[in-house]
């Protein structure tokens, strides 16, 4: 227990929202929480620009190579949590600066009422230029990082002739993008697409709101390329005012109790292996595109200036 502290939270996570989550940890230890929404590209660069008089003593956001990309700037304080101790390494920073709490694989979700027999579902990614998707198959644009993640750890894997010129056969073959994960997901009914490329919870989200869809795990075969996990992410703030607050709050978040939770309420991947994780699939049977998270790291400014020029640009913010 933490008794009548507080915890002060940046979020660049806004959705699913936290809320509940935040909700049992002050009933369960007497902290009060506050939190504030911030954009996900830009709640890095808050902590940076706050960096010698914090306001916030954890980080929540929705992106491991976005933090790790600025894990040198000093904003975050190591923590070895317990469970994280245990993790692979590519699900924390190499010195505990950040620890994921919840994966990302991406999948391939299936409108069902256009593709109702499984076995015309794709299998893998390269599946999805064939003629028979024309104009069907849908990903979100660069504004989120699970897209510019993917076709980073692709050219990791595979190099960048493999990786541009599969690219280029997906744009060829009509491929649709979407602002972000979440208006891809609504654009697979509503816009008669077939497949949307989304992270695992989306899909369980929308079939939870009674859409009719599937998920196809995409390159799981022996030898396959294997599917991009990116992850949700906590870091306990260097300079923060309330420490202590932070780690029990960490700690909590890692549990099996709140991991089983979320993937429960939200469909997201456990990273503690004593959760509960229902009908989402483990992460111990996902088959993740065997590269460094580092390389992934390297690769993102290229992948994005990229992706941006074959038109994955997002529109401009207001």
């Amino acid at each position: 227990m933490t008794g009548g502290s507080r915890l002060r939270v940046y979020s660049g996570r806004n959705r699913p929202d936290l809320t509940p989550i935040y909700r049992l940890f002050e009933r369960l230890t007497d902290t009060k929480v506050e939190v504030e929404m911030i954009y996900h590209l830009d709640v890095e660069q808050r902590l940076i620009d706050e960096r010698a008089d914090p306001g916030a003593d954890v980080l929540v956001t929705n992106s491991q190579v976005a933090v790790e990309a600025v894990r040198d700037r000093g904003i975050f304080e190591p923590y070895e949590a317990e469970v994280a101790r245990a993790y692979d390494a590519w699900l924390r920073a190499p010195d505990f600066s950040w620890l994921s709490f919840t994966a990302w694989p991406r999948t391939a979700m299936i409108n069902r009422r256009l593709l109702p027999d499984s076995a015309d579902w794709p299998r893998r990614l390269e599946d999805l230029a064939d003629p028979r998707f024309r104009g069907k198959v849908s990903m979100a644009t660069t504004n989120e990082e699970t897209t510019v993640s993917q076709w980073s750890s692709i050219r990791a894997a595979r190099g960048d002739v493999y990786a541009w010129a599969l690219a280029d056969r997906l744009i060829a073959n009509g491929l649709r993008t979407y602002e972000s994960n979440k208006a891809t997901r609504e654009a697979l009914v509503r816009d008669r697409n077939e497949v949307a490329l989304v992270n695992s919870s989306n899909y369980h989200v929308f079939l939870m709101e009674g859409n009719p869809v599937g998920e196809a795990w995409l390159d799981q075969e022996d030898g396959g390329l294997g599917t991009q996990v990116e992850a949700h992410v906590v870091a306990l703030v260097r300079g923060a005012r309330h420490p202590d607050a932070g780690r029990a709050f960490i700690d909590f978040l890692l549990g099996p109790e709140t991991q089983t939770l979320l993937a429960r309420m939200f469909g997201e991947t456990p990273v503690n292996p004593r959760a509960v994780t229902g009908t989402v699939r483990p992460l111990s049977a996902v088959r993740r595109t065997p590269v460094p998270l580092a390389k992934i790291t390297e690769l993102r400014d290229t992948t994005r200036a990229h992706l941006a020029k074959k038109g994955f640009a997002p529109p401009a913010r207001d």
